[in-house]
């Protein structure tokens, strides 16, 4: 089993920056998500600002290696209408991630950010850890080298501590 695994959904190319630049730091290998119907132009915001509010869960294809095989997924998504991006939402739904430690890196043109981690927490069942919010503009702008390297070592740290820190189940009834 690898260790870790980048898994990024992005819709106009900011969140693939990120998972680029991600990738080529650290080595980790990249799985991509696309739309299996184009999402460009008016009626693609539209279709996206629609399954956000209705939680839509769109179709989508995966380009990656199998998620089996790694122990600790991050994955990288935009923020829409302050929510978790549909194809990402329709991914977790068909994916049982359970068994692997999740991080998250969100980028936003605003807000919406957290909501979006804890959609993920609610579909992974577990908080993911570390998380990283990152605005539009500091992604065009030029991501601080420093931004993305304090946040490798926080999953690095994370691979070490995360299961011994989950609490017992009958302390910490998830809900269903």
């Amino acid at each position: 089993m690898n260790d870790i695994l980048l898994v990024c959904y992005s819709r106009t190319g900011n969140t693939r920056l990120v998972a680029d630049e991600l990738a080529q730091l650290t080595g980790w290998p990249l799985g991509l998500i696309h739309d299996t119907k184009p999402r460009a132009g008016t009626s693609g915001d539209w279709r996206c600002m629609l399954d956000a509010w209705l939680r839509n869960r769109p179709d989508y294809r995966y380009e990656g290696p199998a998620l089996e095989r790694f122990e600790h997924i991050v994955l990288l998504t935009p923020v829409w209408m302050k929510g978790l991006a549909a194809p990402l939402r329709t991914f977790l739904a068909d994916h049982d991630l359970s068994r692997q430690r999740i991080s998250v890196v969100c980028t936003q043109g605003g807000r919406g950010g957290f909501n979006a981690v804890e959609e993920i927490a609610t579909l992974t069942r577990q908080v993911p850890s570390p998380v990283q919010i990152l605005l539009q503009s500091e992604v065009l702008g030029g991501l601080s080298p420093q931004r993305l390297e304090d946040f490798v070592v926080q999953v690095l740290a994370s691979s070490t501590y995360q299961r011994d820190r989950q609490r017992p189940v009958w302390l910490s009834p998830v809900a269903s």
